[in-house]
């Protein structure tokens, strides 16, 4: 079960991490969410908790997404309009809160099963602030079409580093978990 966690955080730093030759990204988000979903489905066949199936799905739509944003801006091969550019911009911010809030839900889940309660709680708290701040962040995007162009982006750029900050988190909160782990395999062997 380490294993899953370690799917998930390394998944998701290699999500966070942008090193970009030109415009090539030279740690691509489809290989990020592929390790996620690696990492959701053993945590699913391990627990069984719904959250973790729910999540999984939200990896493929996300790395279907991701590997789209590279046929779409690096190669340029396709060409949207502004406005469905924007839409498909929104849905991926949906369905990463929806992926990220599951996660959590899941990993309060399983730390209940394991009788981890203050830190079933942690997560608990730490879902609730991640949902409220990204979805802060999609609402400000959306009204970002409509504000005027001098100083709007101050709200973007605050509500971004308030995200990142919320990423960061999860990788401390996984990391943690996956630590966690370890010392109960060395426990119980």
């Amino acid at each position: 079960m380490n294993n899953s966690y370690k799917h998930l955080f390394s998944g998701f730093l290699l999500v966070m991490l942008d090193i970009n030759i030109g415009s090539f990204d030279i740690l691509p988000d489809v290989v990020g969410y592929l390790l996620v979903w690696s990492g959701l489905g053993e945590l699913r066949s391990n627990t069984k908790i719904p959250s973790f199936r729910v999540a999984r799905g939200l990896s493929i739509v996300l790395a279907i997404g991701a590997a789209f944003e590279i046929v779409k801006g690096t190669f340029g091969l396709v060409h949207l309009s502004a406005f469905i550019s924007y839409a498909v911009t929104i849905f991926g911010g949906l369905s990463g809160l929806l992926l990220v809030v599951c996660i959590y839900h899941g990993m309060t889940t399983h730390m209940m099963i394991l009788e981890e309660i203050s830190l079933s709680n942690r997560f608990g708290n730490e879902n609730k602030r991640f949902a409220v701040i990204q979805g802060l962040s999609l609402i400000a995007m959306s009204f970002s079409l409509n504000m005027p162009k001098d100083g709007s982006g101050t709200y973007m750029v605050a509500l971004l580093a308030v995200s990142i900050i919320m990423h960061a988190r999860l990788l401390v909160n996984l990391n943690y978990v996956k630590k966690l782990l370890i010392i109960d395999e060395t426990k119980g062997s």
